[in-house]
């Protein structure tokens, strides 16, 4: 018996309409392209946000309970207030978990539970959250779960020994959780109860159950194996068979799985099965929030974009314990590809198209981030170790006492296939979090966010006694691009109040004011062109890739929409060179230079460096760099790099110069600009919104 988590038969997936050609930023686009449906707006008092839910099989459902992520405007939701679902006219019971606010005590961030309705094979029914008075009651997990007892029996295989067994009774050890004080509590209402319980199993590997019980008495369970404890004196790879049983009957069972110290994986059971419902989230909702980048959503994407993704999903071995799924293992590979980005191809493709298939891909990939070797839980805290637990902690193969540091306890195996990187990190699980609430994509985000500040050789400028400072002249730009990335998607989206959402506000408050301690010096270095971040890369000190400095202003954008602290000067730094180096400067400049695939700030001839818009041009012909009358230097996507900065940037300031330098190269004519650019770099196609509202 093998999984088959969400794929199945029948499913009336893509819902693949043509449509006529529209067009991107002006260009004609050719081909079949998928669109998200349209979402009910708010029109009443006390409407919130619509969503839509699909049925993707093809015959009809009765009605049922699904649960989702959503996120609301600043005071749209204020503090006290509940929400009740509107479908078909109608007033619907609806569940709110809250799990993140504003400053100001109204919601961001929330688990949304309600009942769907009935719906015919295909078709699907708009709903609209209103404000509405709290209902009162908890569903309790207890006493459904006895009816739907979990077990989970392995097969452990410990090198010359005897297969032992192990067999786990959820229901028994969520009673005896619960007479320890031993749960952790996520959902708690009239329609849905969520808690997680967890029992070590041996050496480094443990058990996670998040049990989850609906008002209609059914049950179902994130039920993962985490073989992650780290600084242990025990620990290493485990080789086993699992067997999953739901009211006694075998529901899953995969006879041998050898897991690498480090590495997570899941499973979800159900006891109805799985709600077969697709939900259509408010994308341009989310991306005038900011929470999101604001890509072009009534573009869509192209049929056979889905096509691709739906063979990917339906092959043998997709979303197995532990599968690849599509992202890249070898992490430090050449860049241009689709795990690189604000967020990575995937998440896009989902976030436009609202499509199942697009939202199977993305969250598959998402749970391949269990099997990246980057999970260090620190049993003392139970949470992930952090710089504060061990401040010279370095998790690198390379980490322990000769290199001036503390390695782990046990080495990441080199036998895992895959490579981490903290320049090349994908975003794998922020929006899958966003779109569900499901705790175990934000357990991903965490491990991922963690890595970024343990897996950063711990430099002394670097980890300065534990303040995880990772953007600077020891490390390169991307790398602290995406790091930042991770971390500040953690610090804010964990819950309110959460242990690691303070470590990680902590991480970025430290980045920020290093920043903030060091572009004085930088603008003085650098002279007229200044507003590039100093690191490490390439040519040391001779030169700067300017694709790297658009990757970090669009983290610094997301950062700046946070709400972070010193996130916006940081960024109005940073628009004097991006947008800057578009525009003309004046004899002896060439503003196609602005996007060369390196600049020259130092001269490669006589040594010196740059303190000028001429002579940073000058030293970039001397190094063979410069573009002329040509893009020679700006070949795969270093042009589209720079309009999602400029977007990014325009987005957040309003800067006047970042969208005229976004103007001029959309029009230059650089042969980045047509359709195939497009569906091979979809997440850097952030477009310039009409201005938001003050936030």
């Amino acid at each position: 018996m093998t999984r088959h988590r969400r794929i199945r038969a029948g499913i009336a997936w893509v819902c693949l309409a043509c449509s006529a050609a529209p067009a991107i930023n002006g260009t004609a686009l050719a081909g079949d392209l998928i669109r998200a449906p349209a979402v009910p707006q708010p029109t009443g008092p006390g409407d919130l946000v619509g969503v839509v839910l699909e049925n993707t099989l093809t015959h009809a459902i009765t009605p049922r309970y699904i649960t989702f992520g959503t996120v609301f405007g600043r005071g749209q939701l204020p503090k006290g207030e509940a929400i009740t679902a509107i479908v078909g006219g109608k007033p619907e019971p609806a569940q709110i978990d809250v799990k993140n606010r504003y400053p100001d005590g109204s919601v961001l961030f929330g688990v949304v539970t309600l009942r769907a309705p009935a719906m015919a094979g295909g078709a699907d029914a708009s709903i609209m959250l209103r404000k509405g008075a709290p209902t009162p009651g908890s569903v309790a997990i207890l006493p459904a779960l006895k009816k739907h007892d979990i077990t989970i029996t392995l097969a452990l295989n410990d090198p010359g020994m005897p297969t032992r067994y192990v067999t786990v009774y959820a229901a028994k050890l969520l009673a005896k959780a619960k007479a320890t004080g031993q749960t952790s509590p996520w959902l708690a209402g009239p329609l849905v109860s969520e808690t997680r319980v967890s029992r070590h199993i041996q050496g480094s590997l443990r058990l996670v159950l998040d049990i989850r019980a609906y008002a209609s008495g059914g049950v179902a369970a994130d039920v993962q194996l985490n073989n992650d404890i780290a600084m242990s004196p025990k620990g290493g790879t485990e080789t086993y068979g699992i067997i999953i049983a739901q009211n006694g009957k075998p529901v899953f069972a995969v006879p041998h799985i050898h897991q690498f110290q480090y590495q997570d994986w899941h499973t979800i059971i159900r006891s109805g099965g799985r709600a077969p419902i697709n939900v259509v989230h408010d994308v341009a909702a989310m991306e005038r929030i900011g929470i999101v980048p604001a890509y072009q959503l009534n573009v869509g994407m192209t049929r056979g974009t889905l096509v691709s993704e739906l063979k990917s999903i339906t092959a043998p071995g997709w979303d197995a314990p532990l599968a690849v799924n599509g992202v890249t293992q070898y992490m430090p590979g050449v860049g241009g590809r689709g795990d690189i980005g604000p967020t990575n191809a995937a998440n896009t493709i989902w976030l436009i198209t609202q499509n199942p298939v697009a939202a199977e891909y993305a969250m598959g990939q998402a749970d391949t981030a269990g099997a990246v070797p980057w999970h260090f839980f620190y049993p003392k805290t139970g949470e992930f170790v952090t710089t504060a637990d061990i401040p010279n902690l370095w998790v690198d193969g390379r980490g322990g006492p000769r290199s001036s540091t503390v390695g782990l306890t046990q080495q990441v195996s080199g036998k895992t296939g895959w490579h981490a990187d903290v320049a090349h990190e994908p975003d794998l699980s922020f929006i899958p979090y966003l779109m569900t609430g499901r705790r175990y994509f934000l357990d991903q985000q965490n491990a991922e966010a963690d890595y970024s500040e343990v897996g950063q050789w711990p430099a002394a400028q670097a980890r300065n006694g534990g303040q995880g400072i990772i953007v600077g002249p020891s490390e390169q730009v991307r790398g602290a691009a995406w790091s930042l990335r991770e971390v500040a998607d953690a610090a804010y989206i964990d819950p309110d109040g959460s242990p690691m959402r303070g470590y990680f506000k902590q991480m970025i408050a430290n980045n920020m004011a290093y920043l903030k301690n060091h572009i004085p010096v930088w603008t003085v270095q650098e002279g007229a062109p200044y507003g590039y971040i100093i690191g490490t890369y390439g040519s040391g000190s001779a030169a700067i890739a300017p694709w790297q400095q658009d990757y970090f202003a669009t983290t610094m954008a997301t950062m700046t929409d946070q709400g972070v602290p010193g996130a916006r000067q940081v960024l109005d730094w940073e628009t004097h060179f991006l947008a800057g180096s578009l525009l003309p400067q004046g004899p002896g400049y060439n503003r196609r230079n602005g996007i060369a695939y390196n600049l020259f700030i130092q001269n490669p001839k006589t040594k010196q460096p740059v303190m000028t818009w001429a002579e940073l041009d000058e030293a970039t012909r001397a190094g063979g760099q410069s573009n002329g009358t040509g893009w020679a230097h700006s070949a795969g996507d270093y042009g589209l790099t720079r309009l999602a900065a400029l977007a990014s940037i325009y987005n957040t300031t309003h800067s006047s110069k970042a969208l005229q330098a976004y103007d001029w190269l959309l029009h230059s004519g650089a042969p980045f600009l047509d359709m195939q650019g497009y569906e091979t770099t979809e997440q850097f196609w952030i477009v310039p919104l009409s201005p938001r509202k003050a936030r």
